[in-house]
């Protein structure tokens, strides 16, 4: 089976870091890798799991006729038995040029809440029309769908997103008194960083001794290191950048901290898991599916700065095993339910 897999970019980003995950399989398939725009860090990871990757370098911006045509041509040459998109622009151009080209499975994918206007909305609601079926990756993606771009509930199926294991080196954490807390995300304003900034604020103005590190780039980047001045917190925040493989700072981390106000299914609240580092997060998509509150997690309200520090205020003076403890728990939970081989068998059922 041929296997066309669309999005807008092949950079970084959730999307591409779960389209990274699937082109780790090694089965059967004829797998094809697609990106409307640009390439970068998920093509050559693409690239290096052999995996054939095709950057078209066009328009993404929506409604964009040549790019509608350009993939039509290019489904219609390739002949693949299933064109499966994700995100907007790449579910706009990519369904409408698969149904063009008569490709028998049409799979679109929505990755998380999208902002859309009201003509947005009755856009989208036409183009999933022409699909087979839509996958949301939590609950609150399905119901968007069906709600809000009346997507029929016969073609709507959850999916969350894959965790591919990797082996994991033992670390040492530094023997100190600091409580060292992680963010991992990209920096925009969706992902509320100014939150967890907050909260260490107040943290170190209680002398608690508490750093964060920030893995992730982007648009809030200059922002945040000013607030974080403005703060007086400067010393306590490291900001790290994009990092390809964020497990070695997730494992030297005694907390993970997700302070979205809009999510599908984080990718890093899943990976911290995996590496034991026990997690906070908003309730926002996936996450209070994958989070069983005080067992294998904390799930908090969204923007809420007093109830996010007393709920970090209340783990850093938790008991070590505790806390140990569920970590523990929260690994167990992604290794049960989230294998890339379990998404997999998933699709290939979906296009077949």
């Amino acid at each position: 089976m041929k296997i066309i897999r669309l999005s807008t970019f092949l950079d970084f980003g959730g999307v591409e870091k779960r389209l990274t995950n699937i082109s780790h399989i090694k089965d059967d398939n004829q797998w094809i890798f697609c990106a409307i725009n640009k390439g970068g860090i998920a093509e050559y990871e693409i690239n290096r799991n052999h995996k054939k990757v095709v950057i078209f370098n066009v328009k993404y911006k929506i409604p964009n006729l040549i790019t509608i045509i350009k993939l039509a041509l290019f489904f219609r040459k390739e002949k693949p038995n299933v064109v499966h998109t994700s995100g907007a622009e790449a579910n706009f151009h990519g369904i409408i040029a698969a149904k063009l080209a008569s490709v028998p499975i049409i799979v679109a994918e929505e990755i998380g809440i999208p902002t859309q206007s009201i003509v947005a909305k009755k856009v989208f609601s036409v183009v999933f029309s022409l699909t087979d079926y839509v996958i949301g990756n939590s609950v609150e993606v399905i119901d968007f769908l069906k709600i809000q771009n009346k997507v029929s509930v016969t073609k709507l199926i959850k999916i969350h997103n894959p965790v591919n294991f990797p082996a994991l080196s033992k670390v040492h954490k530094k023997d100190d008194d600091f409580f060292r807390i992680i963010s991992v995300s990209r920096l925009e304003k969706v992902k509320n960083i100014d939150s967890i900034l907050r909260v260490i604020a107040r943290l170190t103005k209680d002398n608690i001794k508490v750093l964060l590190s920030i893995v992730g780039d982007g648009s809030e980047m200059k922002h945040l290191q000013n607030l974080s001045v403005k703060l007086n917190i400067e010393n306590q925040v490291t900001f790290l950048g994009f990092q390809k493989k964020p497990y070695s700072f997730l494992l030297m981390s005694d907390l993970y901290v997700l302070t979205s106000f809009s999510e599908g299914f984080s990718n890093s609240l899943a990976e911290a898991m995996y590496c034991e580092v026990p997690s906070i997060s908003t309730s926002v998509g996936a996450a209070s599916e994958i989070i069983n509150h005080n067992v294998n997690g904390w799930i908090v309200n969204i923007n809420d700065d007093d109830e996010l520090y007393e709920k970090i205020y209340s783990i850093i003076k938790m008991d070590k095993s505790l806390l140990k403890s569920v970590g523990q728990k929260g690994k167990s939970t992604i290794i049960e339910n989230y294998s890339l081989q379990k998404h997999i068998d998933t699709l290939l059922k979906i296009y077949k």
